[in-house]
């Protein structure tokens, strides 16, 4: 009998387990970026949010510039309201961009409006 409840309280542990795991891998970057970019009050005054950090869920659209070294400039559409946006991406994330594909943005923004993205993932 001791042994039964023994595996059915390893069972629930090891189900516990699993789901925090779970939980985590779905919202691990969001941690750090936990509110989306406001486009439009960006978009009206970009300055204001300098030094913030924001996620974006947006469709690449197009490649406007790539230096190897340095990374690309990408013109990505909000999912939020389909305003074009253009993102600095850095040579250090590494990721194959697909035209039209969604992405999940963590961005900061830099002086002068810039928008620097961090990390980005597929959605």
């Amino acid at each position: 009998m001791k042994s039964v409840f023994g595996y059915v309280l390893l069972f629930a542990l090891l189900i516990a387990l699993g789901l925090a795991g779970s939980w985590w891998f779905q919202n691990r970057d969001k941690r750090g970026y936990p509110e989306p970019l406001p486009v439009v009050a960006f978009m009206e005054r970009p300055l204001q949010f300098s030094g913030n950090r924001y996620h974006l869920n947006a469709a690449v659209v197009n490649i406007l510039a790539s230096e190897d070294r340095l990374g690309r400039i990408v013109l990505v559409e909000s999912s939020t309201n389909g305003s074009p946006l253009p993102l600095f991406i850095p040579s250090t994330v590494e990721v194959n961009l697909g035209f039209q594909q969604r992405y999940r943005f963590n961005i900061s923004v830099e002086s002068g409006g810039l928008l620097f993205v961090h990390g980005m993932s597929k959605i």
